[in-house]
């Protein structure tokens, strides 16, 4: 371990993409660099919750809340404070469709088409049941399995069949190409056990000599000589010096990161006694995330502790093309805790969703939370998909094969009218948020980053995390942020030191 106060590159939040930067980076025994995050370190002693991969927990977590939406609602929003972040509770490797990739560079990021991103996705992954196939990986750091000779249990398993029954065509890989339908939910695990970015790619036995890392190290702001980056100020006012700056925070933190530096929405910036260095509106705004709603379908039976499996089935509605992602997705899983009584539902999934919220300051104090406006299913043709989709989901709940196992009604059917208010009231988010530091060629259109992580109108300084995604996949997240992470620090590194 160094010991400097002066780095080549500082990676500010060791996370699921900043484990993977610093990583990369390092591996140019030429390049020094230093990782902060504002957690700890257990990777020497890894606990029992997070090494169990069918399951999570809601320890180490930063404590976010939601700001209160129209009813006056407010959720817990997970976002893990160690290293390793939220790669430490996640559980699902869904990478979402090649058209969602396409759709990234349709808007202006040339190279991050499909084509460009599948060598990453690669790269990443070892498929344990699909590696002869050649849009999977077979030893990549992070294993991906969907524990095929596990059974489900008995009201999973009938869940299935009548997916099928009402036309979901069975699929055996939701990562192939173009897959929609019914089948079992891939899991970044091996043998029940998680693998973490921390423990794939930062093993705690084979620390790079040039690799610094710092846990309990939470970032205040970033240091500049003009618009060029220099290095950072922790909150005791510790100062790291840096020839490049790399924000690897995520969607909450690093927009909070760049607009306590003076960067961001100038008005805003103004709200909160900030001085303004550049103004870059799309800073915080943009928040994309997969709103849900659920059907009970009133099953109270048994429960397994371990394992818990899951299956996703995924479809278009009316309202999309059949050549754009699928953009609904019904979610079932076995029951487990950490319901009690067990419940067992439909949980239905809006996968391209419309709607945006944004995150703020509250204040210039770096120790305050962020204010985090989740999206609320604004825009109608949110509403009118997660309503048909709620609506379908009970369809398949009524069927026989579920019913014989369920003693207790399902979810009400509700009208027409009734079903959106009682939506709009009870949604909420998985969460799989994105987008607060968007990716796009110009900061009129509200980009923040170029299309190699640059943060527009800067020297030095990256974005390189789930926030540069100009939208939400059409799979879960934590891949897609891995990927990026692996495809951006092979730019950094040609950018040279």
């Amino acid at each position: 371990m160094t010991d400097h106060t002066e780095f080549d590159v500082a990676v500010v939040g060791g996370g699921a993409a900043g484990c993977v930067v610093a990583a990369r980076l390092s591996e140019d025994k030429a390049r020094s660099v230093v990782l902060l995050e504002a957690g700890p370190d257990l990777r020497a002693d890894p606990p029992d919750l997070i090494r169990d991969a069918f399951h999570m927990t809601r320890d180490w977590d930063w404590g976010f809340i939601s700001e209160p939406d129209a009813f006056g609602n407010t959720l817990d929003l997970r976002r893990v404070k160690m290293l390793g972040g939220t790669s430490q509770i996640t559980r699902f490797a869904l990478r979402g469709s090649p058209a969602d990739y396409d759709e990234w560079e349709a808007l202006g990021n040339a190279g991050w088409g499909w084509n460009d991103v599948l060598p990453y996705f690669k790269r990443l992954e070892m498929d344990l049941d699909f590696a002869d196939q050649p849009w999977h990986g077979d030893s990549g750091p992070i294993p991906v399995s969907r524990y095929y000779h596990l059974d489900r249990t008995d009201i999973h398993a009938a869940a299935l069949r009548a997916l099928e029954a009402v036309g979901f065509p069975p699929v055996d890989d939701q990562n192939r190409p173009g897959a929609v339908g019914v089948g079992p939910m891939p899991m970044s695990s091996r043998h029940g056990v998680r693998e973490t970015t921390a423990s794939a790619y930062l093993p705690v036995d084979r620390t790079p000599s040039n690799l610094a890392i710092r846990p309990d190290s939470q970032v205040a702001d970033i240091v500049f000589d003009g618009l060029r980056a220099t290095g950072v100020r922790l909150l005791d006012g510790t100062m790291i010096g840096a020839g490049q700056v790399v924000l690897c925070a995520g969607t909450y933190g690093s927009p909070t990161i760049l607009m306590r530096s003076g960067i961001g929405s100038a008005e805003h910036l103004r709200e909160v006694g900030i001085a303004v260095r550049l103004d870059l509106p799309g800073v915080g705004a943009n928040l994309a995330d997969h709103p849900q709603t659920a059907v009970d379908s009133g099953y109270r039976g048994a429960a397994r502790t371990t394992p818990v499996l899951h299956s996703a089935a995924t479809f278009h509605s009316r309202d999309a093309s059949t050549d754009a992602p699928p953009d609904l997705m019904f979610w079932v899983a076995d029951p487990g805790p950490p319901d009690n009584p067990p419940q067992f539902e439909i949980e239905v999934v809006l996968l391209k969703p419309r709607s945006r919220g944004t995150v703020r300051l509250r204040s210039a104090d770096p120790a305050d939370p962020p204010r985090i406006t989740l999206p609320h299913l604004e825009d109608p043709s949110d509403l009118e998909r997660l309503a048909k989709g709620y609506r379908r989901a009970w369809e398949v709940a009524s069927r026989p094969e579920i019913r014989r196992l369920c003693p207790e009604p399902l979810s009400p059917g509700m009208d027409d009218d009734e079903l959106p208010n009682a939506i709009r009231q009870t949604a909420y988010s998985i969460p799989h948020v994105v987008g607060t530091c968007a990716m796009g060629p110009s900061p009129d259109d509200g980009a923040v980053v170029d299309g190699l992580g640059r943060v527009h109108g800067t020297e030095g300084l990256f974005v390189v995390d789930a926030s540069i995604m100009p939208t939400v996949p059409s799979g879960f997240t934590h891949l897609p942020t891995i990927m990026i992470a692996e495809r951006l620090s092979e730019q950094i590194t040609g950018l040279g030191r």
